[in-house]
This record gives C-alpha cells, structure tokens and sequence, in this order.
C-alpha cells in the first residue's frame, strides 16, 4: 500500500488528473448501473419506457439547444485565450444561453406539433429549455478544470452531482404520486440547480455576456459540427423512439434495458481508452506501429471473452436487472453487445484519423452510420418488431468500423493494424453471438461455455493486466 501512494505521490499533476478523471467516469458509469434495476422494479415496462424516451428526446434537443458548445470549441477557446479564461467562459455561457432562448421561442411557435412529436407537456417543456439554459455552465466549469488540471473539486463536484440525481429522484418517487415524472423532474431540477450556480458564479467572475467576436467564432466553428453531433445521436438514440411510436412505450423500455445492459462494455471500454488513445498516439509519433498491431489485436480478443460472458449471461443479467417482465431483451443483448464491440474496433481506427487531422472524414461515416440506422430501422421494425433494431444497429456499427477503416487508408498508407487478424478476431465474435442466441434454451450448456470462456480469461489474466499496465506506463 505504502509503494502505491508512493507511486502516486511520485506523478505528475496531469497523470493525476488523468487518473482521476477516468475513475470519476467509472464511478459515473457505475452509479447509473446500480440504480437501474431499482427504476425497472418501481416502474411499469411502459414507464420505464416513458423515462427512457425522455432521456432520447431531452440528448437529441441538446444538440439544437446547446450547439454542444461545451463541446471541442470551448477548449480550443480556452488554450487560444489563456489568461482571460473568466472573461471567455462567461461569454461561452452567455451564447449557449442565447441559443437556448432562442430554440425555445421557435419551439414554442411551433408548440403543439412539438409536444404530439415528443409527448411533452408545457411544463416538461418550460422546465426542460430552463435546464438547456444553465446546465451548460456546469458543462464548461467542467471542461476549464480538466484543461488546468483541477480535479480535486471537479471529480468531488461530479460524484455528488451523481448520487444526488437519483437521490432526489427517489425521494420525490416516494413523497408525490408522480411516478415516472418523479425521476424525469428529479434529473432536470438537480442538474438545472447545479448549473445555476455555475452560471452565476462565471457571469460574477467573468463580467461578460455577449462578445461579437467570440460568439462569431465559436458558432463559425461549431455549426458545421452539428450533423456530426446529430448523427452520432441519431446513432444512439434513434432505435427507441421509433420503437415508442411504431410498438409502443413498453417494448422502448425492454428495449432501452438492453442497451443500459450493454454498459457492463462500454465500462471497461472506457477504462482501457483512457490510457489507449495516449499510448497509441506516442506510439504514432514514434513509428511504432508494430505495437499499435499487436495490443489492439490482444484488447480485441480481451473484449471479445468479456462480451462472449456478457451474451452467455444475458437471461440471468436481465432477471437481475429488470425482472421477468423484461426477459424478451435477452434476445437483443448479443447484437447489441457485438454492436458495443465494433464501437471500441472503429475507435481504433477513428484515433489515427483525429492524429492525422482530417476529422471530416469522422462527420461523413457518422452521418452515413445515423442515416442507414434509420432507413433500417423504418425497414425492419414494422416487420420484425423492436429485437430488428438491435440487429440493424449491429449492422450499422458494423459499417461504421469498415467506412473508418477506408477512411484512415485513405489518410496515410502506413501498416498501423494488423488487419487480417483484427477480422478474424471480429468475425470469431461475430460468429459466435449468433450461437449463444440458440443457448438461449439450453441453460446447461450455455452455462458450461461461460464457465469455459470464463476460465480463459482467468488463465490469460497476468497477459490482460500487463498488457493494460503497459498502456499506462509507457
């Protein structure tokens, strides 16, 4: 224990703050993982349904709302005006403000297609735009102690703020009789009432609102963004609100506890990216390309015996997790597990092209992946039912990783990724989700090849660690 702390004390401030920030985000993760089978259990599948349509619509809104200027502009901003980063933030704040405002008054002109399009009453809507308003300024305080490297207030801020949402929730829950609104205005009013504060404190520190200058630019930078962010969202969230109107709320709530499922992955993925993308830019910079080959093949094949688990487990995780009422989202867990997977594999190859510096290429296969998601979606779900969209969102991950793939042999001829291998290793996975789906009624034999894939892992463990050791050191 002594070495430890020895080590850490022996760290740099930004290795600190990189530490820091990744459990912050694991701890995040973690926190909306453990109260899911809570919210499954107090509400209806159709509730449940209900909740989960809201946080759809509230993510995709935030993209016209905000412009997500808290987003890559803002930084870029803050390295641009260092030494006046009060007086930037307050006018960053001031025009995400503004854009707000004004979504609002277009939203409000047209207001009863708004509310048949999304369901939401007036009061959803006001208090809603009202959170658009202010939560940004948390956002950007955010942002500024990550680029200062400040985690000590920014890490204990964030995990508050993250027990408090389902802590207020809950309790509004059991003291009212609004049900599914209890945790909807339970999120809105922690995050707006966070926020607020945030937007107080800059607008006191910055003595700033409106900038011409600054306000230009950053809407010059971040506008043609916006069908990148879109797409990514449409990406994401499209699947359960065509659900919601094409088989109704209940299946969108089975639906949405297979992709809150589907964070056991993205969990793990993001602790190794953590440390990956650093390590393989160095390794970039340096010509090292045989590395980059050789891990990335090992972390695929790590992620592929996590994911296998994860397939073969999936009727137990969703008793757990839901209850029986939602057991036929254990038919959508491997493709969206497999589609979880190629989203690390494509992250890959996504890292050498934001390295390159040709980030338009990112736009055009996340604008591609958005609109075959939703042309399949339109397709199949009429057809097949809401388990089609897990299956058409594994399809369009799947082109993602391939377009990202040309894209970067496009940008730089160098041998970065041992290709053949890495598809095998993809096509072994792929393979294989198809015959865990047929397990399904075989519990012994499904559970003997847990088992199996589950000592493997634990045989190959010292090989996993030093390998993610080695990402962190080097």
């Amino acid at each position: 224990m002594v070495q430890v702390l020895g080590k850490y004390r022996s760290l740099s401030v930004e290795a600190k703050a990189s530490l820091w920030y990744l459990f912050c985000n694991l701890v995040q993760k973690g926190i909306s993982f453990i109260v899911i089978p809570l919210y499954t259990r107090l509400l209806t599948t159709s509730e449940y349904g209900t909740y989960t349509v809201f946080q759809s619509w509230r993510d995709l809104i935030l993209i016209f709302a905000t412009l997500n200027l808290s987003a890559g502009v803002f930084t870029r901003g803050l390295v641009k005006n260092d030494g006046s980063n009060d007086k930037y933030t307050a006018q960053m704040q001031g025009l995400s403000a503004a854009v707000a405002v004004l979504t609002l008054l277009v939203v409000f002109f047209f207001i009863d297609p708004f509310r048949g399009l999304t369901g939401f009453d007036e009061k959803l809507v006001m208090t809603l735009f009202i959170y658009y308003v202010f939560n940004p300024s948390f956002l950007f305080w955010s942002v500024r102690q990550r680029v200062e490297n400040k985690y000590k207030s920014m890490v204990a801020i964030t995990l508050l703020v993250s027990l408090l949402v389902p802590a207020i929730s809950l309790m509004m829950f059991f003291w009212t009789d609004i049900r599914v609104n209890a945790l909807i205005y339970g999120f809105l009013y922690v995050q707006t009432a966070v926020g607020l504060l945030f937007f107080v404190k800059q607008l006191v520190e910055g003595r700033a609102f409106f900038s011409k200058t600054v306000w230009w630019e950053s809407l010059k930078f971040n506008i043609p963004l916006i069908p990148h962010y879109l797409s990514l969202i449409v990406l994401a969230q499209s699947d359960r609100l065509m659900i919601d109107h094409i088989c109704g709320t209940s299946f969108a709530g089975i639906y949405s506890l297979t992709y809150n499922i589907g964070q056991i992955i993205l969990i793990v993925i993001a602790s190794i990216n953590g440390s990956l993308v650093p390590w393989m830019y160095k390794k970039l910079k340096a010509g090292e390309y045989h590395s980059i080959a050789a891990t990335s093949n090992m972390l695929c094949i790590l992620l592929g015996l996590m994911s296998a688990i994860v397939m073969l487990l999936a009727p137990e995780v969703v008793l757990v997790m839901g209850g029986a009422e939602y057991m036929p989202a254990k038919w959508c867990i491997p493709p969206v597990v497999m589609g979880t997977y190629f989203t690390f594999c494509y992250g890959l190859f996504s890292t050498v092209e934001f390295y390159v510096g040709k980030t338009s290429y990112v736009a055009v296969a996340s604008f591609a992946g958005a609109l075959l998601n939703v042309v399949l979606n339109l397709l199949f779900i009429p057809k097949f039912g809401f388990v089609a969209a897990a299956y058409t969102t594994e399809v369009c991950y799947l082109a993602l990783m391939v377009l990202h793939y040309f894209f970067m042999k496009k940008m730089t001829k160098e041998k970065i990724f041992n290709i053949k291998g890495m598809a095998l290793i993809c096509s072994v996975s792929f393979a294989s989700s198809l015959v865990f789906t047929f397990l399904y009624d075989y519990d012994y034999i499904r559970w003997s090849v847990a088992v199996l894939v589950s000592l493997l892992v634990l045989v190959k463990r010292r090989t996993f660690v030093n390998m993610v050791k080695g990402l962190r050191t080097t």
